[in-house]
């Protein structure tokens, strides 16, 4: 299956299940939210079938391949940009697929400006999520892999990914992350997703969940998620600022 192939698919699937959509959504407002505000572009890597535009409608999206949804085709480990002339990188569902995210950190502390962001929502491997991912998710998860080594299956195909990969550089790694990039400063880590994303089966699941239950779940989510998040998180926002 091609790559345009797999975004169809997901766009069928984005239609058909409102409450991944609502979920998305207030990803994408969280997203928006912790934007740098300076003048000077944004873009998104691996834009997908580029819903955050709709949160966003400046947001230049871009993917690796040609794609009837991205505006640039654009290599996240050999960005096309001029020295700090980018002022965000958004990565949405993305980190996880990079091939080498040694040379996209590289990449992104060349091209952001002074003030910059670099935004990245991506799988979280808590306890819970980790067995989950393992038992009923399609796509590799490995917490015993090289936090910041390129990775051979993932380079095979862009789909390709290792969903632990946040989990290994910002969390489990973060003081080595630190050492070797001290041009970036974390600003946010934020743990994400502890009912309602399980529960809407994704984009590739049935969903548990009836839709009209969203809302007193999602603010039960949020009122556990301190307590709860490293125990049981599905999902990460992670916000880094160029120094």
């Amino acid at each position: 299956m091609t790559l345009v192939d797999e975004l169809r698919a997901q766009e069928e699937a984005w239609q058909r299940r409102p409450l991944v959509r609502r979920l998305y959504h207030s990803w994408y407002d969280l997203v928006a939210a912790r934007l740098s505000s300076a003048p000077g572009p944004t873009v998104e890597l691996g834009s997908g079938i580029s819903r955050f535009k709709e949160h966003y409608p400046e947001v230049v999206t871009s993917d690796v391949q040609p794609t009837p949804w991205a505006e640039r085709v654009v290599d996240a480990e050999d960005l096309p940009f001029d020295e700090a002339s980018v002022v965000n990188l958004v990565l949405i569902d993305v980190f996880h697929h990079l091939a080498s995210p040694s040379r996209f950190l590289d990449a992104a502390a060349r091209v952001l400006a002074p003030g910059g962001r670099l935004i990245v929502l991506d799988p979280y491997c808590s306890p819970v999520s980790y067995c989950a991912y393992r038992s009923f998710h399609h796509e590799r998860t490995d917490l015993d892999a090289d936090a910041f080594a390129d990775d051979q299956h993932a380079a095979k195909d862009p789909m390709n990914s290792n969903q632990a990969r946040a989990t290994l550089v910002f969390f489990r790694h973060l003081a080595e992350f630190e050492r070797r990039w001290p041009g970036f400063a974390v600003a946010e880590r934020r743990l994400l997703a502890l009912l309602v994303y399980p529960l809407s089966g994704g984009v590739t699941k049935p969903p548990l969940l009836p839709a009209a239950l969203y809302r007193p779940l999602f603010a039960l989510e949020r009122a556990l998620l301190p307590v709860l998040g490293r125990l049981a998180a599905f999902r990460c926002l992670v916000v880094l600022e160029r120094r």
